[in-house]
């Protein structure tokens, strides 16, 4: 854990950053699609859900790069002083590769505001005072980062429905085949029981299979008398409707676990990309935190695993000015 002196102790926060990032960088790994790749291919919301995670997932990589600079300063032999201007110096040149400069300003960094920070980070005289004069840009991502995230679990929805509604116009005439012949096999199973029912005397059964079924009548002259032959006619009738409709049914079940397993994948998808959200949020609003302790020399909890302790210590994060 870091210590609870107020002095800098890099090891732990380096620890930290590298077992929550470790874990943070699963949510680069794209989503391997089986059964619905050819559903998914050019769907627009899916196409703006990936817009939206570029940037995350660029950003995820920034905060890796930028923790592993300001651990490699401490090790180096340089002066405080010299640590300092070669952190301003790194987030200058970070800033400098954002080409498009209103991404800077939209999380409230302008060219005034940017030059006051650096020039702030590199008079101060210690280290630690440096990393605490690179608050504001660092509360700035970490509040672009959240804000972004939001914004990506806000179309999750509407991709999911995307997808689904691809599934069902996909298959909407074969389930309606297969809702048909299920139907229908519900209605002759029904109609095996009413004859049974006939059979043993249920005068009013026999009545309703034949006003309900006419096709039955071929075997059946009248309701009554009824006679073992026609019983068996009849009965060797609806054996072999159901036999016919079994036949059509298990022609299609291939075409069901394949709609079924399409359905599942969808499911799978939409619990990966809440997880990764999740995983994602954790680990900013935890490593901002960490950075403002270590900066102000304090105690920072140890961090086991993203999904584990981060997750619960995300939710006790003090909020960012």
């Amino acid at each position: 854990a870091f210590q609870s002196h107020r002095e800098m102790d890099m090891t732990p926060f380096a620890e930290n950053t590298a077992a929550m990032f470790a874990e943070a960088r699963k949510v680069s790994r794209p989503f391997v699609w089986n059964y619905l790749k050819p559903h998914v291919g050019t769907l627009p919301e899916l196409l703006e859900l990936r817009k939206l995670a570029g940037p995350a997932l660029k950003g995820l990589g920034g905060i890796v790069m930028y923790s592993n600079q300001i651990v490699a300063l401490n090790m180096s032999a340089k002066t405080d002083k010299e640590k300092n201007r070669e952190l301003a110096k790194y987030l200058q040149e970070a800033a400098d590769r954002v080409t498009d400069k209103s991404k800077l300003e939209a999380i409230g960094i302008n060219p005034a505001s940017l030059d006051t920070v650096l020039v702030n980070i590199g008079k101060q005289e210690t280290y630690l005072d440096g990393l605490a004069a690179a608050a504001p840009l660092v509360n700035a991502f970490v509040l672009a980062m959240l804000q972004r995230l939001d914004e990506i679990g806000n179309v999750v929805p509407d991709v999911e429905a995307a997808i689904d509604r691809e599934i069902e116009n996909t298959f909407r005439e074969k389930r309606q085949n297969f809702d048909s012949m299920v139907r229908l096999q519900v209605k002759l199973l029904r109609e095996v029981t009413l004859l049974n029912n006939g059979r043993y005397g249920d005068q009013a059964s026999l009545d309703t299979l034949l006003k309900e079924d006419a096709t039955l009548k071929e075997f059946i002259k009248a309701p009554s008398p009824v006679t073992p032959r026609e019983f068996e006619s009849a009965e060797k009738a609806l054996a072999e409707r159901l036999g016919r409709v079994d036949t059509f049914l298990r022609q299609m079940d291939w075409e069901k676990q394949v709609y079924l397993a399409k359905r599942a994948e969808l499911t799978e998808y939409r619990a990966q990309l809440d997880e990764k959200i999740g995983v994602a949020r954790d680990a900013v609003m935890v490593w901002g935190q960490s950075h403002r302790n270590l900066a102000a020399g304090i105690a920072v909890p140890p961090l086991i695993d993203v999904g584990g302790v981060a997750g619960g210590l995300a939710k006790k994060v003090v909020p960012l000015p």
